[in-house]
Protein backbone atom coordinates (compact mmCIF):
# COMPACT_ATOMS: atom_id res chain seq x y z
CA UNK A 1 0.00 0.00 0.00
CA UNK A 2 1.57 3.40 -1.07
CA UNK A 3 0.52 6.92 -0.26
CA UNK A 4 -0.04 7.38 -3.85
CA UNK A 5 -3.21 5.25 -3.93
CA UNK A 6 -5.28 7.37 -1.08
CA UNK A 7 -7.49 10.06 -3.04
CA UNK A 8 -9.05 12.83 -0.92
CA UNK A 9 -6.46 12.89 2.37
CA UNK A 10 -3.66 14.75 1.04
CA UNK A 11 -4.14 16.62 4.15
CA UNK A 12 -3.96 13.81 6.61
CA UNK A 13 -0.60 12.00 4.53
CA UNK A 14 0.63 15.65 4.56
CA UNK A 15 1.00 15.48 8.20
CA UNK A 16 2.47 12.37 8.30
CA UNK A 17 4.86 12.81 5.63
CA UNK A 18 6.11 16.13 7.48
CA UNK A 19 6.56 14.14 10.30
CA UNK A 20 8.57 11.67 8.71
CA UNK A 21 10.97 13.98 6.87
CA UNK A 22 11.52 16.18 10.43
CA UNK A 23 11.69 12.69 11.94
CA UNK A 24 9.14 13.68 14.76
CA UNK A 25 7.06 10.36 14.53
CA UNK A 26 4.53 10.29 17.14
CA UNK A 27 4.27 7.59 19.23
CA UNK A 28 0.56 6.68 19.21
CA UNK A 29 -1.32 8.38 16.49
CA UNK A 30 -5.29 8.56 16.84
CA UNK A 31 -6.67 8.43 12.60
CA UNK A 32 -10.30 10.04 13.11
CA UNK A 33 -13.47 10.34 10.53
CA UNK A 34 -16.66 8.66 9.15
CA UNK A 35 -16.34 5.06 7.99
CA UNK A 36 -14.49 3.90 4.46
CA UNK A 37 -12.44 6.87 3.69
CA UNK A 38 -8.94 5.63 3.67
CA UNK A 39 -8.27 6.01 7.53
CA UNK A 40 -6.95 2.01 7.50
CA UNK A 41 -5.17 2.17 4.00
CA UNK A 42 -3.29 4.97 5.32
CA UNK A 43 -2.16 3.20 8.55
CA UNK A 44 -1.01 0.37 6.09
CA UNK A 45 1.22 2.92 3.76
CA UNK A 46 2.54 4.87 6.97
CA UNK A 47 3.54 0.92 8.25
CA UNK A 48 4.99 -0.14 5.13
CA UNK A 49 6.94 2.96 3.95
CA UNK A 50 8.34 2.84 7.72
CA UNK A 51 9.70 -0.35 7.22
CA UNK A 52 10.67 -0.51 3.72
CA UNK A 53 14.44 -2.01 3.20
CA UNK A 54 15.00 1.21 0.33
CA UNK A 55 12.13 3.96 0.45
CA UNK A 56 12.10 6.81 -1.63
CA UNK A 57 12.28 9.56 1.00
CA UNK A 58 11.46 12.27 -1.85
CA UNK A 59 8.28 10.83 -3.11
CA UNK A 60 7.77 9.28 0.53
CA UNK A 61 6.90 5.68 -1.66
CA UNK A 62 8.32 2.04 -0.39
CA UNK A 63 10.18 0.05 -2.96
CA UNK A 64 7.18 -2.23 -3.17
CA UNK A 65 9.54 -5.41 -3.43
CA UNK A 66 11.80 -5.83 -0.65
CA UNK A 67 10.96 -8.54 1.91
CA UNK A 68 9.49 -6.27 4.18
CA UNK A 69 7.25 -4.24 1.38
CA UNK A 70 6.04 -7.46 0.38
CA UNK A 71 5.24 -8.98 4.00
CA UNK A 72 2.97 -6.05 4.31
CA UNK A 73 1.37 -6.42 0.98
CA UNK A 74 0.48 -10.23 2.03
CA UNK A 75 -0.61 -9.20 5.84
CA UNK A 76 2.00 -11.40 7.05
CA UNK A 77 4.61 -8.76 8.51
CA UNK A 78 5.70 -10.04 11.89
CA UNK A 79 6.56 -5.96 13.28
CA UNK A 80 3.02 -5.11 12.10
CA UNK A 81 -0.30 -6.06 14.29
CA UNK A 82 -3.80 -5.11 13.49
CA UNK A 83 -6.64 -5.98 16.23
CA UNK A 84 -9.80 -6.10 15.18
CA UNK A 85 -12.68 -6.30 17.80
CA UNK A 86 -14.00 -9.86 18.60
CA UNK A 87 -17.67 -9.49 18.64
CA UNK A 88 -18.87 -6.10 19.61
CA UNK A 89 -16.12 -5.25 21.43
CA UNK A 90 -12.37 -4.97 21.93
CA UNK A 91 -11.47 -7.06 25.50
CA UNK A 92 -8.99 -6.59 27.53
CA UNK A 93 -7.60 -9.92 26.56
CA UNK A 94 -6.91 -9.17 23.22
CA UNK A 95 -5.08 -5.78 24.70
CA UNK A 96 -2.82 -8.14 27.07
CA UNK A 97 -2.15 -10.44 24.54
CA UNK A 98 -1.15 -7.53 21.64
CA UNK A 99 0.93 -6.12 24.48
CA UNK A 100 2.85 -9.05 25.86
CA UNK A 101 3.99 -9.27 21.95
CA UNK A 102 4.90 -5.57 21.93
CA UNK A 103 7.18 -6.48 24.97
CA UNK A 104 9.48 -8.75 22.95
CA UNK A 105 12.23 -7.28 20.52
CA UNK A 106 11.39 -6.44 16.73
CA UNK A 107 11.94 -9.64 14.54
CA UNK A 108 13.34 -7.81 11.52
CA UNK A 109 12.17 -4.45 10.94
CA UNK A 110 13.07 -0.67 12.66
CA UNK A 111 9.88 0.04 13.57
CA UNK A 112 7.19 -2.23 15.46
CA UNK A 113 3.91 -0.50 14.25
CA UNK A 114 0.02 -1.92 16.79
CA UNK A 115 -3.28 -0.69 14.38
CA UNK A 116 -5.75 -1.31 16.55
CA UNK A 117 -9.44 -0.85 14.21
CA UNK A 118 -12.19 0.78 15.65
CA UNK A 119 -10.70 2.00 18.79
CA UNK A 120 -13.97 2.72 20.35
CA UNK A 121 -15.02 -0.55 20.78
CA UNK A 122 -12.56 -0.77 23.54
CA UNK A 123 -13.56 -2.23 26.69
CA UNK A 124 -13.39 0.40 29.94
CA UNK A 125 -10.46 -2.03 30.89
CA UNK A 126 -9.33 -2.66 27.50
CA UNK A 127 -8.68 1.30 27.33
CA UNK A 128 -7.14 1.24 31.31
CA UNK A 129 -4.80 -1.84 30.25
CA UNK A 130 -3.70 0.07 26.56
CA UNK A 131 -3.14 3.56 28.64
CA UNK A 132 0.25 2.45 30.33
CA UNK A 133 1.85 1.20 27.42
CA UNK A 134 0.70 4.68 26.08
CA UNK A 135 2.16 6.50 28.76
CA UNK A 136 5.57 4.94 28.84
CA UNK A 137 6.35 4.16 24.79
CA UNK A 138 8.61 1.86 24.18
CA UNK A 139 11.73 2.39 21.38
CA UNK A 140 10.53 2.00 17.82
CA UNK A 141 7.04 1.60 18.24
CA UNK A 142 4.18 3.22 16.96
CA UNK A 143 0.51 2.42 17.49
CA UNK A 144 -2.57 3.99 15.64
CA UNK A 145 -5.58 4.05 16.76
CA UNK A 146 -8.40 4.22 14.30
CA UNK A 147 -12.27 5.26 15.18
CA UNK A 148 -14.85 6.98 13.85
CA UNK A 149 -16.35 7.36 16.69
CA UNK A 150 -13.25 9.36 19.08
CA UNK A 151 -16.21 11.41 21.42
CA UNK A 152 -16.31 7.59 22.90
CA UNK A 153 -12.72 6.99 23.76
CA UNK A 154 -11.35 7.90 27.52
CA UNK A 155 -9.85 11.35 27.88
CA UNK A 156 -6.95 9.60 28.73
CA UNK A 157 -6.44 7.74 25.86
CA UNK A 158 -7.44 11.07 23.66
CA UNK A 159 -4.75 13.01 25.20
CA UNK A 160 -1.80 10.08 24.61
CA UNK A 161 -2.61 10.76 20.95
CA UNK A 162 -1.66 12.80 18.34
CA UNK A 163 -5.11 13.02 16.57
CA UNK A 164 -4.91 12.95 12.44
CA UNK A 165 -8.39 14.12 11.18
CA UNK A 166 -9.23 12.04 8.45
CA UNK A 167 -12.73 13.94 5.66
CA UNK A 168 -15.61 12.82 3.44
CA UNK A 169 -14.69 12.81 -0.13
CA UNK A 170 -16.12 15.56 -1.90
CA UNK A 171 -19.05 14.02 -5.01
CA UNK A 172 -16.80 14.77 -8.29
CA UNK A 173 -13.90 13.02 -6.24
CA UNK A 174 -15.94 10.15 -5.76
CA UNK A 175 -17.04 9.93 -9.39
CA UNK A 176 -13.73 10.17 -10.54
CA UNK A 177 -12.43 7.37 -8.45
CA UNK A 178 -15.22 4.94 -9.30
CA UNK A 179 -15.14 6.29 -13.03
CA UNK A 180 -11.51 4.45 -13.18
CA UNK A 181 -12.36 1.54 -11.28
CA UNK A 182 -15.26 0.33 -12.69
CA UNK A 183 -16.07 2.30 -16.08
CA UNK A 184 -18.55 -0.48 -17.05
CA UNK A 185 -21.16 0.86 -14.36
CA UNK A 186 -21.38 4.42 -15.73
CA UNK A 187 -25.37 4.46 -15.67
CA UNK A 188 -25.17 3.73 -11.85
CA UNK A 189 -22.07 5.64 -10.61
CA UNK A 190 -24.56 9.08 -10.23
CA UNK A 191 -26.65 7.25 -7.88
CA UNK A 192 -24.06 5.38 -5.90
CA UNK A 193 -22.17 8.04 -5.24
CA UNK A 194 -25.06 10.28 -3.89
CA UNK A 195 -25.78 7.07 -1.46
CA UNK A 196 -22.13 6.78 -0.73
CA UNK A 197 -22.01 10.31 1.34
CA UNK A 198 -18.27 10.74 1.05
CA UNK A 199 -17.07 7.29 1.49
CA UNK A 200 -14.92 5.57 -1.58
CA UNK A 201 -15.93 1.84 0.47
CA UNK A 202 -19.62 2.51 1.03
CA UNK A 203 -19.59 3.48 -2.89
CA UNK A 204 -18.03 0.08 -3.59
CA UNK A 205 -20.16 -2.05 -1.68
CA UNK A 206 -22.89 -0.23 -3.34
CA UNK A 207 -21.67 -0.95 -6.48
CA UNK A 208 -21.50 -4.44 -6.01
CA UNK A 209 -24.70 -5.13 -3.76
CA UNK A 210 -27.01 -6.23 -6.69
CA UNK A 211 -30.13 -6.49 -3.41
CA UNK A 212 -29.26 -2.14 -3.28
CA UNK A 213 -30.63 -2.14 -7.32
CA UNK A 214 -33.56 -4.24 -6.44
CA UNK A 215 -34.75 -3.20 -3.58
CA UNK A 216 -34.54 0.99 -4.78
CA UNK A 217 -36.75 -0.34 -7.79
CA UNK A 218 -39.61 -2.03 -5.22
CA UNK A 219 -38.93 1.32 -3.07
CA UNK A 220 -39.25 4.03 -5.74
CA UNK A 221 -42.62 1.73 -6.77
CA UNK A 222 -44.23 2.09 -3.09
CA UNK A 223 -43.44 5.63 -2.90
CA UNK A 224 -44.85 6.30 -6.51
CA UNK A 225 -48.39 4.68 -5.78
CA UNK A 226 -47.86 6.19 -1.67
CA UNK A 227 -51.24 8.10 -1.91
CA UNK A 228 -53.25 5.24 -3.26
CA UNK A 229 -51.19 2.51 -1.02
CA UNK A 230 -53.01 1.41 2.61
CA UNK A 231 -51.51 1.70 6.06
CA UNK A 232 -51.69 -2.18 6.27
CA UNK A 233 -49.68 -2.14 2.62
CA UNK A 234 -46.99 0.10 3.83
CA UNK A 235 -46.25 -1.68 7.50
CA UNK A 236 -46.19 -4.93 5.66
CA UNK A 237 -43.81 -4.18 3.03
CA UNK A 238 -41.66 -2.87 5.71
CA UNK A 239 -41.84 -6.28 7.64
CA UNK A 240 -39.25 -7.16 5.23
CA UNK A 241 -36.40 -5.26 6.59
CA UNK A 242 -37.10 -5.60 9.76
CA UNK A 243 -34.06 -5.88 12.12
CA UNK A 244 -31.59 -4.92 8.64
CA UNK A 245 -30.31 -1.77 10.01
CA UNK A 246 -28.04 -1.15 6.78
CA UNK A 247 -30.64 -1.42 4.50
CA UNK A 248 -33.61 0.52 6.29
CA UNK A 249 -30.29 3.28 5.85
CA UNK A 250 -29.88 3.17 2.67
CA UNK A 251 -33.79 2.82 2.17
CA UNK A 252 -34.02 6.07 3.94
CA UNK A 253 -31.02 7.89 1.76
CA UNK A 254 -33.04 6.44 -1.22
CA UNK A 255 -36.32 8.56 0.37
CA UNK A 256 -34.24 11.92 0.43
CA UNK A 257 -32.94 11.34 -2.90
CA UNK A 258 -36.55 10.80 -4.06
CA UNK A 259 -37.91 13.74 -2.56
CA UNK A 260 -35.07 15.76 -2.82
CA UNK A 261 -35.07 15.49 -7.16
CA UNK A 262 -39.14 16.30 -6.88
CA UNK A 263 -37.81 19.37 -4.65
CA UNK A 264 -35.97 20.03 -7.28
CA UNK A 265 -38.08 19.55 -10.46
CA UNK A 266 -40.64 21.89 -8.67
CA UNK A 267 -38.54 25.14 -7.77
CA UNK A 268 -35.75 24.87 -9.79
CA UNK A 269 -37.11 23.07 -13.26
CA UNK A 270 -33.45 21.44 -13.45
CA UNK A 271 -33.64 18.21 -14.91
CA UNK A 272 -29.62 17.79 -15.38
CA UNK A 273 -29.53 18.06 -11.21
CA UNK A 274 -31.35 15.08 -10.57
CA UNK A 275 -29.88 11.94 -8.94
CA UNK A 276 -32.47 9.68 -10.22
CA UNK A 277 -32.89 10.46 -13.99
CA UNK A 278 -34.08 6.97 -15.12
CA UNK A 279 -37.39 8.12 -12.74
CA UNK A 280 -37.93 11.43 -14.62
CA UNK A 281 -41.88 11.06 -15.63
CA UNK A 282 -42.40 9.24 -12.33
CA UNK A 283 -40.63 12.47 -10.28
CA UNK A 284 -42.38 14.82 -12.49
CA UNK A 285 -45.80 13.04 -11.81
CA UNK A 286 -45.29 13.57 -7.74
CA UNK A 287 -47.74 16.42 -6.48
CA UNK A 288 -46.61 17.80 -3.73
CA UNK A 289 -45.60 22.29 -2.64
CA UNK A 290 -41.85 22.77 -1.33
CA UNK A 291 -43.46 22.60 1.99
CA UNK A 292 -44.35 19.52 2.29
CA UNK A 293 -41.47 17.88 0.24
CA UNK A 294 -39.20 19.82 3.16
CA UNK A 295 -41.60 18.70 5.86
CA UNK A 296 -41.28 14.76 4.40
CA UNK A 297 -37.39 15.56 3.78
CA UNK A 298 -37.62 15.83 7.59
CA UNK A 299 -39.01 12.56 8.21
CA UNK A 300 -36.64 10.74 6.50
CA UNK A 301 -33.85 12.64 7.90
CA UNK A 302 -35.54 12.01 11.42
CA UNK A 303 -35.40 8.18 10.68
CA UNK A 304 -31.67 8.37 10.30
CA UNK A 305 -30.71 9.76 13.16
CA UNK A 306 -33.42 7.65 15.17
CA UNK A 307 -31.82 4.30 12.90
CA UNK A 308 -27.90 5.38 14.67
CA UNK A 309 -29.46 5.86 18.06
CA UNK A 310 -30.10 1.73 17.83
CA UNK A 311 -33.87 2.45 17.28
CA UNK A 312 -36.15 -0.29 15.89
CA UNK A 313 -35.09 -0.40 11.42
CA UNK A 314 -38.53 -1.77 10.75
CA UNK A 315 -40.54 0.54 12.81
CA UNK A 316 -38.47 3.67 11.92
CA UNK A 317 -38.96 2.66 7.90
CA UNK A 318 -42.70 2.52 9.01
CA UNK A 319 -43.02 5.59 10.62
CA UNK A 320 -41.05 7.83 7.72
CA UNK A 321 -43.13 5.94 5.46
CA UNK A 322 -46.62 6.67 7.18
CA UNK A 323 -46.12 9.86 7.65
CA UNK A 324 -45.44 10.37 4.54
CA UNK A 325 -48.21 8.96 3.24
CA UNK A 326 -50.40 11.04 5.71
CA UNK A 327 -48.85 14.37 4.06
CA UNK A 328 -49.08 13.51 0.21
CA UNK A 329 -52.56 12.73 1.10
CA UNK A 330 -53.52 15.96 3.10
Amino acid sequence: MQFSEIKGQEKAIHILQCAIANRHLAHAYLFTGPDGIGKKKTALALAQYLNCDAPDETHFTSCGHCPSCLQSECGSHPDLMILEPDGNSIKIEQIRNLLSRVALRNYESRYKIILINDAHLMTEQAANCLLKTLEEPTDNTIFILITAQAQNLPVTILSRCQQIPFHLLPPTQIQEILQQLHPERQSQIGLVTALAQGSVSTAENLLANEEIATARQDFYQLLIQLEKTSAAQIIGWCEQWDKNKKMVKALLELGQLWYHDVLVLHTAERIDLLINQDYLASLKSQAATPQQLLTILQYFQTGLTQLESNASPRLVLEIALLKTQTVCTA
